[in-house]
């Protein structure tokens, strides 16, 4: 079952936004598929007249109906991440339409689908009476509590930071969640069962494997490092041989430090990082199962990192990438406290 709402939106400088309703995070300004892009907290959309009034109608669904292109000159989807589940949808510089919100199920994740058509009519008109007409439907991916929880919405609140839903994070302490509980030394209390290793391939890109949050993929990156790697909060660079290309990754948790380095890498190197999350994934590794490993599953905190890395020559035998890394990591210190 569907809600759909209809109204005419005034717009200006070719954008209608989709923003949450505190208005603390900015919408992209960059959108390589000319039509729409989001970020954490806000979405933009192109229309093709400067300033006007466009045909808008938004459809919510509980799930990602069939793709639909007749009658449409354009067809886009963009994930949708709502930090406080009151997100609507404006023309910039505009006042609010009468559409309803577009996340009324909460916090969470979102798919976002635009259609148009009329959209390369008449660009210089300011029209009174609308010839774009827009079809925004969106429908939830991940939401409620625990979702939240995963997306780290919650933990900024504990940070100082802005927008941040004061429901999700009572929920997260009743629940013990490690994202919200203060400072504590990792491994003394309600340990974890670290996950089953893993060993997959990477795409390095410009000398470097990436670990971020996919979801909050917003964090200044580290320099690239002169040595084997370099962290900045909420992102750590491992420094690769090859500039592009396919390398292989194994991934270690422990609950403590290891004793002692494994045998048999040319280069081991050992940083500390910080994630106010407690969600970070290799960017372009992929698994078996599709599902890429969480490096700091206990939650938000400071990590310890521990780097392998050899090159061998490829062999002739078999498709293992001739260029390897192995990760060992640890927790020092969790909850929002320590990330801070």
């Amino acid at each position: 079952m569907s809600v759909t709402a209809r109204s005419d939106v005034h717009v200006s400088h070719h954008q209608l936004l989709v923003v949450d309703q505190d208005g603390l995070h900015a919408h992209p300004q960059d959108v390589p598929n000319g039509l729409t892009a989001a970020v954490p907290g806000a979405a933009v959309i192109r229309t093709g007249i400067h300033s006007g009034v466009v045909d808008v109608t938004v459809r919510l669904a509980t799930s990602a109906p069939p793709r639909d292109t007749e009658g449409w000159d354009e067809v886009e989807e963009v994930e949708l991440i709502s930090f406080t589940g009151e997100t609507m949808l404006i023309g910039l510089l505009c006042d609010r339409p009468e559409l309803p919100g577009l996340t009324p199920q909460g916090p969470g994740r979102y798919g976002m689908r635009v259609q148009v058509r009329g959209r390369d009519i008449d660009p210089c008109a300011v029209p009174r009476v609308p010839f774009e007409f827009y079809l925004v439907t969106v429908w939830p991916i991940d939401v409620g509590p625990e979702a939240c929880a995963r997306l780290g919405i919650g933990v900024a609140e504990e940070l100082g930071l802005p927008g941040k839903a004061d429901l999700i994070r009572q929920w997260a302490l009743e629940h013990g969640s490690p994202q919200q509980e203060p400072g504590r030394l990792a491994g003394r209390e309600r340990p974890m069962t670290p996950p089953v290793p893993v060993r997959a391939p990477a795409v390095t890109d410009e000398h470097r494997l990436r670990i971020v949050n996919p979801y909050q993929d917003t964090a200044a990156a580290p320099s690239l490092p002169g040595g084997l790697v370099a962290a900045a909060p909420d992102s750590v660079a491992i420094r690769t041989l090859k500039r592009r290309g396919v390398v292989g990754v194994h991934v270690r948790w422990e609950l403590a430090a290891p004793l002692s380095s494994a045998s048999g890498w040319e280069e081991v190197e050992e940083i500390e990082f910080v994630t106010t999350t407690g969600v970070m994934h290799f960017a372009g590794v992929s698994t078996d199962d599709e599902r890429r490993p969480n490096l700091t599953f206990q939650g938000a905190g400071r990590y310890r990192l521990r780097v392998h890395g050899r090159a061998r020559p490829r062999e002739r035998l078999g498709n293992r990438p001739g260029e390897s890394y192995l990760l060992a990591i640890w927790p020092i210190a969790l909850g929002a406290q320590a990330a801070g």
